[in-house]
């Protein structure tokens, strides 16, 4: 029997239905990112990569492709999302149309990045010797820019198991090269890239059954541009974003050196261990929100997604913020240890990370209103101020505060991204916040971390008051109709 039948309402029924979409992605989710977490231990070996210089190289070439991934893209993952279900062309026009400008776009941006490589690395990574690294990063780009596509079809077709099932493969192909390049054949920052890029072409080769299903011979010039005309103000918010993302690897190796760099960027990878939930949760919430738009309740529903996220978001943010420090600290098999030792001193920085992404995952719960409206050019707004403010804020505390200014830039940034979304929502398609309940999470997530801060807690008293926080959202925030919904349901699954 489904114990979803036994929900009481229906918006809450199809919040259920969308926890479980968000369960199977945040497995996929993990999934795509342990191949940089479990490599850590490697990564920050000075027998593999013999410096926190190299580290350095390592994290600003990898930096590069993350910024870069949303030019080759343009927007037109959101287009083929927003196309496949509130469009009036048949999917597979859709599909095909998106596919062929991709194709064309990213052979020219390759062949650019190629021809003037060595510039590039002269700029990005000091030294024309890396421009290997550049011509890998391109051709990484190209394939992956196209093997994502089968990616977005199978989230927008709601097939969550099978999406989880092909990041777990690429997962396993990313990491058995990497040990292969990097721990045997200690090939260094260069081994890291030709494993990424062997396993962006092998990824791409298993899924092309998926992206054969939606090919068609027709290329649609109309909705080309209508297309166009949709994603492309995703790009510069999509670079605004990136921008928020990366520029303080740049920015760091400016004002403190590679070696700053070293130290920062490993501890910035723990602290997107939130980030892995938000990515999770957006790749069920797009398609979620889409298909109930047009539903009477739509607005209530996302009004309840919001004030869920916050509760359940809050307390992973609590959790990984107190327990962080001693999974990295741990000497597992008395041989290794997740964070190199050396990298120790940056530890305290991640609960700044994770407070902003959980900011991110407020963001993401707001976005629906401006898919819907069709008013995707606001978002620059959004991502270029937090953009903004990442740039001057980093420019500004990275002088004073060395790498815990990068911290706190990251942290203004989101929380930017987060008051503009939230005030041009409330003209767009406005949401009934539930203020008194976000509020009672928000107060106690300051008092935790404050206490993180402010005094050194043994083991035993942070889980004591974990679980008075539990206690407290569960008899406090939650609504007797939802701890009866928490008794009757999850607890039976």
């Amino acid at each position: 029997m489904d114990n979803t039948a036994k929900l009481p309402q229906s918006p809450l029924r199809q919040i259920f239905r969308l926890s479980q979409h968000s369960a199977i992605y945040a497995i996929s989710s993990v999934v795509q990112k342990l191949p940089g977490l479990l490599l850590l231990p490697f990564y920050t070996n000075t027998d593999y990569l013999p410096s926190r210089s190299d580290f350095g190289d390592y994290s600003l070439v990898f930096t590069f492709i993350a910024f870069m991934y949303f030019v080759y893209l343009y927007g037109m993952d959101s287009a083929l999302l927003r196309y496949f279900f509130l469009g009036d062309k048949d999917r597979k026009t859709v599909f095909s149309s998106i596919l062929i400008m991709l194709i064309v776009t990213g052979l020219i941006t390759t062949t650019t990045l190629i021809l003037f490589g060595s510039q590039l690395a002269e700029i990005l990574l000091k030294g024309a010797q890396y421009t290997v690294f550049i011509e890998l990063a391109a051709l990484i780009l190209f394939i992956d820019s196209i093997g994502n596509l089968p990616f977005i079809l199978l989230r927008a077709e709601e097939k969550a198991i099978k999406y989880t099932l092909f990041r777990i493969l690429r997962f396993l192909l990313e990491f058995v090269l990497n040990i292969i390049f990097v721990v045997f054949l200690k090939k260094g920052v260069v081994g890291i890239l030709y494993a990424n890029l062997a396993a962006t072409i092998l990824n791409l080769l298993f899924m092309l059954p998926i992206l054969f299903r939606y090919l068609g011979a027709k290329f649609d010039f109309r909705l080309a541009k209508e297309m166009l005309l949709f994603g492309l103000p995703f790009l510069p918010n999509g670079i605004a974003y990136v921008t928020i993302e990366t520029i303080d690897r740049f920015l760091v190796q400016e004002f403190l050196g590679k070696d700053a760099v070293g130290l920062y960027s490993p501890n910035y990878k723990f602290g997107t261990m939130l980030l892995m939930v938000v990515i999770a949760f957006r790749n069920a919430w797009q398609p979620f929100f889409l298909k109930v738009a047009r539903e009477a309740n739509a607005k209530q529903i996302y009004t309840q997604v919001l004030t869920y996220f916050v509760i359940g978001g809050g307390f992973l943010l609590m959790i990984g913020t107190y327990f962080i420090k001693d999974i990295l600290q741990i000497h597992y098999f008395n041989k290794i240890y997740l964070l190199g030792e050396s990298y120790w001193a940056g530890i305290p920085l991640i609960p700044i990370i994770l407070l902003s992404y959980y900011l991110f995952g407020i963001y993401v719960v707001l976005t629906p209103g401006f898919y819907i409206r069709k008013k995707s050019g606001y978002m620059i707004i959004f991502t270029g101020s937090g953009a903004v403010v990442n740039i001057l804020a980093n420019i500004l505390l990275l002088p004073r505060l060395n790498i815990w200014g990068a911290a706190f830039a990251t942290l203004l940034s989101y929380l930017t991204l987060t008051i503009t979304i939230y005030v041009a929502s409330n003209k767009i398609y406005p949401l009934k916040v539930e203020w008194h309940r976000v509020m009672k999470m928000f107060v106690l997530i300051a008092i935790f971390l404050s206490l993180y801060y402010t005094f050194e807690m043994s083991f035993a008293l942070r889980i004591l008051l974990i679980i008075l926080s539990i206690m407290y959202g569960y008899f406090v925030v939650l609504k007797k109709s939802e701890r009866s919904i928490i008794k009757n349901n999850m607890f039976k699954r």
